[in-house]
């Protein structure tokens, strides 16, 4: 009973003595970090773990008024100042990289490349080439996107402990960077971009920033960023941005263009070369679009900075799924808030390369025939004839056609048709279908006959009956009826052929149309024709009236 007595008056004294430290130490400060109190936790094992060398325990209890250290009770808070806590060394790790990129590793005189899961320590420098993108991520959980063309240098890089803070200081030499950082309490935890032109420091925020030959951007997605230059400071908000001239102060702090209004596909794309387009942003001088494997943006597949129309085409992708989007570029190179939408692309196998006939084409034969450039991604084809553009109305279908022709399977009445024709590869995967690519079966052109010649002074003249407008003739004439060497072979526009000073003697004529899509018909019949001898009927006294020219 007396050792009981001397104990609870040793934990009295020792409390009153607690509660006057506590009643001299600061309430919870910003810079205090939480740890939430798991069970069988106590301060012991829990100093050890966080607190760096020379921090005792019994501060810790102190500044939590801790009352029993034996009994940290299950889901409690424990505050830790941030400048209590262990600091070591951290790295960065490379989440996800697309195309050529090069490290500098300290003490190494050649660089690496660098590959996902790869692990950078402070005093690496990356370089990335012109198409290519990777992103890294950081202690605390922050992710850096690096665009192409760029180059970072990881300047100082430390973890507090295993609480998931860090403090992070980057200097980025050229190119442009998106940077998502984590948030972090406390003044000693903190993510610094420096260019240089500017100094951007944030403690939780999606920025970007850009640096070029003579100024640097900086340009605030989400949260604040304090940028920094030549001796002054200014605070960027929400959805501004800022430039900074090399040796210069921050300018004016303005507002990012806003997101534009995409105009997102609703069905898969099927082209190559898809035109994608949105209204154009009043301030714009260019658009940058850019393209990922997934919303999270960790590469980028397409990153493009457009003209000053309001609209891109996109590239040839493979089959799948990804993420867009597009966002304005001001006169002082700020860009602006992103507009994103998905993508689903389905351009593969793609179609052949038609070639007749042609979209408004014509096809004079009963059974016409369809003719393609065989594709290198196709094992087979799927061809279908239809009445209608939609078609709904199949007159024919092959769906595994080999080969680079097909004649239609039967007879066409005069009209108009549509057809198409998709690749499929050895999988089996049946490609996009080329257009609607309509044609009419029309009747060939006839076969033009050669009528009676007629004279007029020292001029003969042939002609034959008038096709549809627009049509020409082809015209021969020749001393043999194989018209092996023809002494006129001439094209006109008109159905009548002009002869000066024709020669005597016996002639075959024969003409042909062609129609007004190149399309060549059948000869017409050839028709002989016996010119007599002009100076041979003057000199026997016939007149030139008399002169008779017999068509045989």
């Amino acid at each position: 009973m007396q050792i009981t007595r001397r104990w609870h008056s040793h934990f009295l004294r020792c409390v009153a003595a607690a509660t006057l430290v506590l009643l001299a130490l600061p309430a919870a400060r910003a810079g205090d970090w939480f740890y939430s109190v798991r069970p069988h936790d106590n301060i012991w094992t829990l100093s050890g773990h966080y607190l760096k060398p020379g921090i005792s325990w019994q501060k810790l209890q102190a500044y939590n008024k801790i009352a029993d250290p034996h009994h940290l009770p299950p889901g409690s808070r424990l505050r830790i100042p941030v400048a209590w806590l262990r600091v070591q060394p951290a790295k960065a790790t490379v989440a996800a990289v697309n195309g050529d990129a090069k490290a500098w590793l300290p003490g190494q005189p050649t660089a690496v490349a660098v590959t996902a899961g790869m692990q950078l320590g402070y005093g690496a420098r990356i370089d990335t080439g012109a198409h290519a993108s990777l992103t890294l991520e950081f202690a605390d959980g922050s992710h850096v996107l690096m665009q192409g063309d760029s180059e970072l240098q990881l300047d100082r890089m430390s973890a507090y402990g295993n609480t998931g803070m860090a403090d992070t200081h980057l200097r980025l030499q050229r190119g442009r960077i998106f940077n998502a950082v984590t948030p972090m309490p406390g003044n000693d935890a903190h993510f610094t971009v420096q260019t240089p032109s500017a100094i951007s420091s944030v403690r939780g925020t999606h920025f970007r920033v850009a640096a070029g030959a003579s100024q640097s951007q900086t340009e605030v997605l989400k949260g604040r960023v304090d940028v920094g230059g030549s001796h002054r400071h200014v605070q960027v908000n929400h959805g501004s941005g800022v430039a900074v001239a090399n040796g210069k102060r921050p300018g004016r702090v303005q507002r990012l263009l806003p997101a534009p209004a995409l105009d997102c596909p609703a069905q898969a794309i099927t082209r190559i070369g898809y035109a994608l387009g949105w209204p154009a942003l009043s301030g714009a001088r260019h658009y940058r679009l850019q393209i990922a494997p997934d919303n999270r943006f960790e590469t980028l597949l397409l990153n493009r900075v457009t003209g000053t129309l309001p609209h891109a085409s996109l590239p040839d992708l493979p089959n799948g799924h990804y993420a867009l989007r597009v966002r304005g570029i001001d006169a002082d190179g700020l860009e602006g808030l992103d507009a994103t939408c998905p993508v689903h692309a389905a351009m593969h196998p793609q179609p052949p390369l038609v070639q007749a006939p042609q979209a408004n084409g014509k096809a004079r034969h009963p059974r016409p025939d369809f003719r393609w450039s065989e594709s290198s991604e196709a094992a087979s084809y799927s061809w279908q004839l239809a009445s209608d553009a939609q078609f709904t109305h199949l007159l024919a279908e092959r769906p595994h056609l080999t080969g680079d022709h097909l004649r239609a399977p039967q007879a066409l009445p005069l009209g108009r048709y549509y057809w198409r024709i998709a690749s499929r590869d050895s999988h089996g995967q049946l490609g996009p279908y080329t257009d609607a690519l309509p044609f009419d079966r029309v009747a060939p052109p006839p076969a033009p006959s050669v009528g009676a010649p007629t004279r007029s002074g020292n001029e003969l003249t042939l002609g034959w009956p008038a096709g549809s407008p627009g049509q020409r003739y082809h015209v021969q004439m020749a001393r043999s009826s194989t018209f092996a060497k023809p002494k006129i072979d001439q094209t006109l526009d008109q159905p009548r052929l002009h002869i000066h000073k024709p020669a005597s003697g016996t002639w075959y004529v024969r003409v042909q149309t062609i129609d007004t899509d190149g399309y060549v018909g059948d000869w017409g019949p050839a028709q002989k024709i016996r010119l007599p001898c002009m100076p041979c009927r003057i000199a026997a006294g016939v007149g030139g009236g008399a002169l008779l020219w017999l068509l045989l």
